[in-house]
């Protein structure tokens, strides 16, 4: 678990890297590897596909749309794209092996999904009626189907920050200064790992209750924070 403050109202790229490579300076000293690392687009930069090279096993990244993945995109052969079905949603998938981003030395996998468009209207760029998305990895064994579904995956834990911000203040920090902040943040954040036991400790007979605001029951909001498995 880690938590770092910012000063001001940065954007969330700023320093990413320099970040992370804190980060996972502290769970080196404590002999932990990140197997799988993912994260939204704010990550998709240079010097951060670097530091996770060094400091995870594997990586998925929401990549960004360029000019030279633009010009891949309406070049794809129809056969190469695989239908598959997430939930509710039909989507296509397929990848490139070798896609390089940034540099002619460093090539990564590129995992690209399609939606078509429920008003047809076409894409300028690829000439076709589709939405398309991305995910830059290192990782070559997993289809691609798995690759989306593990990315897709982030929503259950977005679900997580969502109840930080409204219930436990992160959208308002009560105090002026980082440091107290920084931890404020952290006691809360310790909730998924305290919510086991004080849900033994409390009466069954007092499970499902309404809150005070009738919106959510107490089993419903304790439930977000108990740990997956």
């Amino acid at each position: 678990m880690y938590v770092e403050g910012r000063n001001g109202n940065s954007q969330a790229k700023y320093l990413q890297a320099d970040t992370l490579t804190r980060m996972f300076g502290q769970l080196t000293n404590e002999n932990i590897r990140i197997g799988r690392f993912r994260a939204d687009s704010a990550s998709y930069q240079e010097e951060v596909l670097r530091a996770l090279e060094t400091h995870t096993e594997s990586f998925y990244i929401r990549a960004n749309r360029c000019a030279k993945l633009d010009n891949i995109l309406g070049s794809i052969a129809p056969e190469k794209w695989q239908k598959i079905r997430l939930g509710v949603q039909e989507m296509e998938v397929t990848d490139l092996s070798d896609y390089k981003p940034f540099s002619k030395d460093r090539s990564y996998r590129l995992v690209i999904t399609r939606i078509r468009r429920k008003d047809g209207q076409a894409d300028v760029f690829s000439g076709d009626a589709f939405t398309y998305r991305a995910i830059l990895t290192n990782e070559h064994t997993s289809s691609n189907e798995a690759v989306v579904r593990f990315y897709n995956a982030r929503g259950a834990s977005e679900r997580l920050f969502d109840v930080l911000n409204n219930d436990f203040g992160w959208s308002k920090l009560p105090c002026s200064f980082l440091a107290e902040n920084t931890s404020f943040m952290l006691m809360t954040l310790c909730m998924p790992i305290f919510t086991p036991i004080l849900l033994e400790s409390i009466p069954e007979k007092l499970i499902g209750l309404s809150l005070p605001t009738g919106s959510r029951s107490l089993s419903s909001d304790l439930s977000l924070f108990q740990p997956s498995g």
